[in-house]
């Protein structure tokens, strides 16, 4: 099968979960027998002409960039939407490469950066397309459904909210600028990880609140309402939605019609590395919380349930952080339970997981999957995970994990729970440790995905 794939780009320039998935996925392909080829939204160039030109051969695997995307604007929003609608010039750029890939396939990871026309092309061409909801870009300007105020809305449902949500996003200069080849130089050395760690330091003490009361013209607003009605048609073009989870699922399909189905997503790094934990009811709960600071995240609720714990004076418990490379302000009384270990790396989950009783996953956001939550189950160990979190697919309440509702409180009991009684994490561990878990393996789940290709072809 020859299978094109498009998302954000390659390692280290790009990361996280999308780009890991696409990148395992692909190289398992490759390594089944298939031909697996690559293109990303590339930088932009003086000409105002689009391109696809060929950019490397990555572990075997044919690498295009696109010269002139529309804009990628990541986690920073959409200033200006208009610019997010231009028509592709030349208007065949898209059909003259498909024509010359002759992909049986494509297999889209993100909308961002990739204009309309590829769409109208490959269906004019007759290439069925499945995309992966990694996240929510396409139904809103932010990929999580969140303001900036990290309180949820309804998208491009909500015009109003999505123009005000936006008014801090990037500038389109700041994008075009990150899309250059020197900011991908620059984004892998030791001076970046110093700015952006100054950086949000300092943005942690701002307020960037902006009033749902804030006047934006009728004219900006139509521009939104044209945008989401821009992706909609995108979405139409789609022939099989994959949903890496049921809470994917849902979300999608309260904003468009929808076809597909839900497999949990994995990636290469994924092994059976499963044992029975010891559990000692005289040490301290050793928790643990890996991912970012951000609000969408969690952690600050995470701190706001420890501090009812705190005040209950249940103190026989540690918060390990890790993830990046700033911390937040804590408390005299917080810093003695709350630990912030920096980044780290997959080849550090071992040691990490290693001193954990239990993963924390509270993410507030309706979290499209989860990665850490596989990931710690494969080593044994127990996750308390947040109904709003994806992976929670993977799992058995009560049973192989714990799932809360967003509320401080409850969680707070389980915790306290866990705390007193442990008991119930060796069960959980038990339990994973006798769990299936053969589909969460890259092999096999590639395997999944061919027969999720053929369905195309069969109307599911």
């Amino acid at each position: 099968m020859n299978v094109l794939h498009y998302s954000l780009g390659l390692p280290p320039y790009r990361s996280g979960g999308l780009t890991k998935y696409s990148i395992d996925l692909m190289l398992s392909q490759q390594n089944n027998g298939d031909r697996v080829i690559l293109f990303f939204p590339g930088h932009y160039s003086l000409k105002k002409t689009t391109r696809l030109q060929y950019f490397c051969r990555y572990h075997g695997i044919d690498v295009f960039e696109i010269v002139n995307p529309l804009p990628v604007p990541l986690l920073g929003g959409v200033c200006e939407p208009e610019r997010f609608m231009n028509m592709v010039n030349p208007k065949n750029v898209y059909e003259i490469f498909l024509k010359k890939i002759c992909p049986d396939i494509i297999h889209i990871h993100t909308l961002m950066g990739l204009h309309k026309e590829f769409f109208l092309a490959a269906k004019s061409l007759g290439i069925k397309v499945v995309f992966t909801t990694h996240d929510y870009y396409g139904l809103d300007t932010h990929v999580n459904l969140l303001d900036n105020n990290g309180m949820k809305y309804l998208g491009f449902k909500d015009v109003e909210k999505c123009a005000i949500s936006n008014q801090s996003a990037y500038s389109m200069w700041r994008i075009f600028i990150m899309q250059t080849r020197s900011y991908r130089f620059l984004k892998s050395t030791k001076t970046f990880t110093l700015i952006k760690k100054f950086k949000r330091k300092w943005t942690f003490k701002e307020n960037n609140n902006f009033s749902n009361d804030t006047l934006i013209n009728k004219q900006k607003l139509k521009k939104y309402k044209d945008l989401g009605e821009y992706y909609t048609d995108i979405f139409s073009y789609i022939d099989l939605f994959h949903f890496n989870s049921s809470i994917a699922k849902q979300v999608y399909e309260k904003f468009i019609k929808v076809q597909g189905k839900v497999i949990p997503i994995t990636h290469g790094g994924i092994k059976d590395q499963r044992r029975i934990k010891s559990y000692d009811k005289k040490d301290l709960l050793k928790i643990s919380f890996l991912g970012d600071l951000d609000e969408y995240k969690g952690f600050s609720f995470l701190k706001d349930t420890l501090n009812i714990l705190l005040k209950k004076n249940q103190t026989r418990w540690v918060l390990n952080v890790y993830g990046n490379s700033y911390e937040v302000p804590l408390t005299s009384l917080e810093s003695d339970f709350i630990n912030f270990k920096g980044r780290y790396s997959y080849n550090d989950l071992s040691s990490i997981f290693e001193n954990t009783d239990v993963l924390i996953v509270p993410s507030i956001w309706k979290e499209t999957f989860g990665f850490v939550g596989l990931e710690a189950l494969s080593f044994g160990v127990p996750i308390v995970i947040s109904n709003n979190v994806g992976c929670k697919d993977i799992i058995i309440d009560g049973k192989t994990g714990i799932v809360f509702n967003e509320n401080t409180t409850e969680l707070a009991n389980v915790i306290e729970n866990l705390i007193e009684n442990r008991t119930i994490l060796c069960e959980l561990n038990k339990n994973i440790c006798r769990s299936n878990i053969s589909n969460f393996f890259i092999k096999n789940h590639a395997e999944n995905i061919k027969s999720l290709y053929e369905c195309t072809y069969n109307n599911l």
